[in-house]
């Protein structure tokens, strides 16, 4: 440990800065996410973070790499954690918890991550072959138990089902109402009903 009782570890440091970052990112966007800005909300100095994270370029790249490996952490604990059997439901009510694994500020980083995709073709292949691959993910699990898991409609779900999901996890910083969330909960359980009506 340091003076300032803060961890000294590499590995801490580094998250430490990271998880700073992400909440930079989703209060002020990519732009506003300063060294000092990230610096303050780390409580370490300018020069600790700029050693870090580098030049402008180097934090974009270090933000994405954290989001995205986060993101796909936590989704392959959350599939790997669902029973065996009735895993399409299990999987919407990991997916719409009201205590949600996965925070807005992270939500809101990939967000800012989505937008500056457009000026950014790595960027943007990086986070679409990211969703694809979620997508993917869900439409496997919407068709375990399925004689026809090839059926077009468990993908088309798995994409309806995710859109659901992102938009309600970016509006958690609103604290939306609960019946809100039910709502949206709803929404994707009425694809899973489509699905048994089509595949």
């Amino acid at each position: 440990m340091d003076m300032a009782g803060r961890p000294s570890n590499q590995k801490e440091r580094y998250l430490q800065v990271m998880k700073a970052m992400v909440r930079c990112v989703a209060r002020f966007g990519l732009e506003g996410a300063t060294l000092e800005r990230i610096a303050a909300e780390a409580e370490l100095s300018r020069p600790l973070i700029r050693h870090h994270l580098g030049n402008r370029k180097d934090m974009l790249h270090k933000l994405t790499s954290y989001v995205l490996s986060a993101f796909t952490e936590r989704t392959d604990e959350m599939l790997a954690s669902l029973p065996e059997t009735g895993r399409p439901e299990a999987l919407l009510n990991a997916l719409f918890a009201e205590d949600r694994s996965v925070s807005s500020d992270m939500v809101m980083a990939f967000a800012a991550l989505t937008a500056r995709a457009t000026e950014d073709q790595g960027l943007r292949d990086d986070c679409r072959r990211w969703i694809l691959e979620f997508e993917k993910k869900i439409a496997a699990v919407l068709a375990s138990g399925s004689e026809n898991t090839g059926h077009p409609k468990f993908a088309e779900a798995a994409t309806g089902v995710t859109a659901i999901y992102f938009n309600a996890a970016s509006l958690a910083p609103l604290e939306m109402p609960r019946t809100w969330l039910l709502a949206s909960r709803h929404a994707a359980q009425g694809l899973l009903e489509i699905i048994g009506e089509n595949a």
